[in-house]
């Protein structure tokens, strides 16, 4: 599978679903403060609907940029810029493994869930730590190998063979049969991030072309090689552990 799957699968996402604002600034907010983000500039690598650029522009921050390799993305993510009437943003369409910045150019970059679908995640994560400037920080979040990653795998294999027509609609019926685990799992373990249809979950589960796994030690050690503090780690953002991203906020002293 190539980039241009995955271009091709997110035009198809991100232009059926739009996070909820409010949730998802609260889940932005575990992680940055307004004082964080005021007068920064700040790179959404990876947007995907520009959700969370948004919410970074309408927080103070200097500019925030929205870069994703899918078009109907950022159109999802410039429809809410318009309607918000935000100036300090800016949607691109670009490769996280080809930045078009110069070495240091940004206080801050997000890369929620992003670099695990490029078809070489350490060399999104060099350039996302090449753009940002010393005293810099990262927001990295990935998803999590487990005991049952490959199950996932599997069923994602079979279902990303299905017409691409049909995704929506299997992602709809899985998500009303799957609903009932879900709501009795949050008894045991909230999720972090809310505002998301659990059929938009699913699609990005199950259909994205191209999807890596690790542990979060190992990711760690790279950042910590890197010259990068943690400043904050999230193991899971999910209700179940094997469907979940784990989450480092780290700055970058180097």
């Amino acid at each position: 599978m190539k980039k241009e799957h995955v271009k091709e699968f997110y035009d198809i996402v991100w232009t059926e679903y739009l996070p909820e604002f409010d949730a998802s600034k609260n889940h932005l907010e575990m992680f940055f403060t307004e004082e964080e983000v005021k007068d920064k500039e700040i790179l959404d690598c990876g947007c995907g609907t520009g959700i969370f650029t948004n919410i970074f522009a309408s927080m103070g921050a200097k500019n925030a940029i929205g870069l994703d390799i899918s078009p109907g993305s950022l159109e999802t993510g410039m429809a809410l810029k318009k309607k918000l009437g935000l100036k300090n943003i800016d949607f691109v369409e670009g490769d996280m493994l080809n930045l078009s910045y110069g070495d240091e150019s940004f206080d801050i970059v997000w890369a929620w869930g992003s670099a695990h679908h490029t078809e070489n995640p350490m060399k999104a994560i060099n350039e996302i730590d090449r753009v940002l400037k010393k005293n810099g920080q990262l927001l990295l979040a990935l998803y999590k190998k487990t005991k049952l990653t490959w199950i996932h795998e599997i069923i994602r294999k079979i279902l990303i063979r299905s017409p691409k027509v049909c995704w929506v609609i299997i992602s709809k019926i899985l998500a009303f049969f799957l609903w009932p685990i879900v709501k009795f799992r949050e008894i045991f373990r909230k999720k972090s991030r809310k505002g998301e249809k659990l059929e938009e979950l699913i699609l990005d589960w199950y259909f994205v072309p191209i999807r890596f796994y690790y542990k979060p030690e190992e990711i760690k050690d790279l950042l910590k090689r890197k010259g990068y503090t943690i400043e904050k780690y999230l193991p899971g953002s999910g209700r179940f552990e094997s469907a979940s991203n784990f989450i480092f906020k780290a700055k970058k002293s180097i």
